[in-house]
């Protein structure tokens, strides 16, 4: 004779079932938590904390465009530096894709420590101390685009959680 199989608990299928939830929504078009654009700016960490010598906190990472960058360079009373010079033909519009939104191209990060006037020699402009800088990075080619040090953030680079992150 052979042994009865015993019916599964309801503990188990329920253990199963969230498993399976799990594991569907990981692996959906745009699920996870590496599909944001912010983690395409992870290239660039490293770039950043060699500005800031390695001094200070890591407060912020986000994706910006240029004119986003323009307009925290005028906030810290900076003038934005020009263009690439030469003409470009005006692109289409990025489209979100089955693969997600388009990578970032600009990256800001913020550090948050002492930056005593000329500790960060990029620094525009070099003579200003602060507690905050505000790092402008280039993705595709990582470089640096710009530094700003100031003592308070402005309003649109304060620090959000994922959740609250919508491009």
């Amino acid at each position: 004779m052979s042994p009865r199989r015993r019916p599964p608990r309801p503990r188990a299928l329920l253990v199963g079932l969230a498993l399976a939830v799990v594991c569907a929504g990981c692996s959906a078009p745009g699920g996870g938590a590496a599909t944001s654009n912010d983690a395409a700016c992870a290239a660039v960490l490293p770039l950043a904390r060699e500005v800031v010598h390695g001094q200070g906190t890591l407060t912020l990472i986000r994706r910006i465009n240029r004119d986003d960058a323009d307009t925290l360079s005028r906030e810290a009373g900076v003038a934005p530096p020009p263009p690439p010079p030469g003409p470009k033909p005006p692109k289409p519009p990025p489209t979100d894709t089955p693969a997600g939104p388009p990578a970032p191209k600009t990256c800001l990060v913020v550090y948050q420590g002492s930056y005593p006037p000329g500790a960060i020699p990029q620094a525009s402009p070099p003579a200003v101390g602060g507690q905050y800088a505000l790092i402008v990075l280039r993705v595709r080619h990582p470089a640096l685009d710009r530094v700003l040090v100031t003592d308070q953030l402005p309003a649109d680079t304060t620090p959000r959680h994922w959740w609250q992150t919508i491009f």
